[in-house]
């Protein structure tokens, strides 16, 4: 009688980069070779090429990932490093908690450590590198913007002015543009909880784009 054969490991590799960089080949590569050494099938490859800092709603690769997570077809997500997934801490953990909750677990190439236990269960280890990480993340924000506060300190004292124009605001297309992916999920019934967690979005701010949808 044959035995049935285990049902393959289905993993995605994630790479982030910046768009003054194209070093993401050898990403690729340390992350395949890893899947082919633990028997997993990568499935798709996702490059996300950003400077910056940006919420994960303005991320098209997040986007990319979050999208197959839900097809429940994936069971790793592969990164070199924990900045991949975000320079903010906010990102990082709100993406870590997303895809515990989905069961899918996230391998870390720079410490060969997974996210989850076998068993299914969050790896505590996992969540300590994940807030020194974050902190440390942390940290280089705010001495950029210590910098930037103080170079603008010193452009004030040269005459220069900053400032956005008074009256200014955003219409109702300026939005529906900016937010068309947590609207579309709003529109599929997600709740405004997970929209915010998936985007990195305040309730408040989730609550106001919901107002634009037409009503049912």
């Amino acid at each position: 009688m044959n035995e049935a054969r285990p049902s393959p490991v289905n993993a995605v590799i994630f790479t982030r980069v910046s768009k003054r960089s194209q070093e993401y080949q050898r990403q690729i590569a340390d992350l395949t070779a890893i899947a082919e050494k633990r028997g997993w099938k990568v499935v798709k490859i996702i490059t996300e090429k950003i400077t910056g800092i940006k919420g994960n709603a303005d991320r098209e690769g997040i986007e990319q990932l979050l999208q197959l997570c839900e097809t429940k077809q994936i069971q790793k997500v592969l990164i070199t490093e924990v900045s991949r997934l975000g320079r903010r801490p906010s990102q990082t953990h709100q993406i870590l908690e997303y895809l515990t909750e989905k069961k899918i677990s996230i391998y870390i190439h720079q410490y060969s450590i997974e996210t989850l236990l076998p068993n299914g269960k969050l790896n505590h280890a996992v969540s300590m590198i994940f807030s020194v990480t974050a902190d440390m993340a942390r940290q280089e924000r705010e001495t950029m913007i210590d910098r930037i506060v103080s170079g603008m300190e010193e452009a004030k004292r040269q005459g220069k002015i900053f400032g956005r124009k008074k009256g200014r605001f955003y219409s109702d297309d300026d939005l529906k543009a900016k937010y068309a992916k947590p609207l579309k999920d709003l529109q599929q019934g997600i709740s405004i909880r997970k929209v915010a967690k998936i985007y990195d979005l305040s309730a408040d701010t989730v609550q106001r784009i919901k107002k634009l949808l037409p009503v049912a």
